[in-house]
């Protein structure tokens, strides 16, 4: 069974994707005032591929929406296919790209959702 922890420390969450109290994914968001940015969503090899990566998005969303977030934006890379397609089927659209944004060179594609109608 997969156990999901929420932390909230300051405009930082952060949330855990545990089993047998290992952690197995994490995702964290920093929200200031009503912007926020997905700083990071790992899974764990094992553990990719079951919907842990979109429940960790999901989450952070509905709670930097339940803190007054309007906008919220992320950064990934070019390559990642996988990653930017989740992204767009939870409402994410490409607004910009950051060149060699990573420390091998790639670029990065900047993707932004609108919560606020």
């Amino acid at each position: 069974m997969i156990v999901y922890e929420l932390t909230h420390i300051g405009g930082t969450i952060k949330i855990f994707a545990k089993v047998d109290n290992e952690v197995v994914g994490f995702g964290e968001i920093s929200c200031v005032l009503e912007f926020a940015d997905i700083i990071d969503i790992e899974v764990s090899e094992p553990y990719r591929r079951r919907g842990i990566g979109r429940e960790i998005c999901e989450r952070l969303i509905a709670n930097a929406i339940e803190n007054g977030v309007e906008v919220i934006t992320l950064e990934v890379r070019v390559s990642n296919a996988a990653a930017r397609t989740l992204y767009e089927s939870l409402g994410f659209r490409e607004i910009s790209v950051r060149k060699r944004y990573y420390g091998d060179g790639e670029d990065a594609i900047i993707m932004q959702m609108n919560v606020k109608p």
